[in-house]
């Protein structure tokens, strides 16, 4: 009861004290059940940290095509900005791999109610799906055309 107490009231000495007992073999003391909690807490950071990149990337791009007209260096930068960020969370964590199409999927669905509120577009304007592919999306040369109606 005592580590659930320093669990819920300082998380910093809990997680301390938690990887000392691990390094001293002391696993009879180990908090388990929110050491299990929080391992699995950080592998769903590390998938929401990506979706989220994928999110901010099709917005830009959405807006990158839509919007021609107000194509700006502030775009450009995100686009990038993003696209690092994608690849620098793979790089750190090889098993989302497995996981890009849904990811992108995911993504996409509020890179695409982001981007309808920035450009005050409807957002039936944009596709329902993803547009870009995956390769597409990392190519760091790709950026899409403007609108065809």
């Amino acid at each position: 009861m005592i580590q659930h107490n320093l669990y819920e009231n300082d998380f910093y000495t809990w997680s301390c004290q938690q990887a000392q007992l691990l390094r001293d073999k002391k696993f009879d003391q180990v908090d388990w059940s929110n050491v299990i909690e929080e391992i699995s807490d950080l592998g769903r950071s590390e998938y929401r940290a990506f979706v989220s990149a994928i999110e901010q990337l099709t917005l830009h791009l959405l807006k990158w095509q839509y919007q021609k007209e107000l194509r700006s260096p502030s775009w450009r930068h995100s686009i990038d900005k993003q696209r690092i960020q994608i690849e620098r969370i793979l790089e750190d964590n090889p098993g989302l791999q497995t996981r890009i199409q849904e990811a992108v999927s995911k993504g996409y669905k509020y890179g695409r109610k982001g981007a309808s509120k920035e450009t005050f577009l409807d957002e039936k304007v944009f596709p329902e799906a993803c547009p870009y592919t995956w390769e597409e999306l990392v190519d760091e040369d790709f950026f899409p055309e403007g609108h065809q109606d």
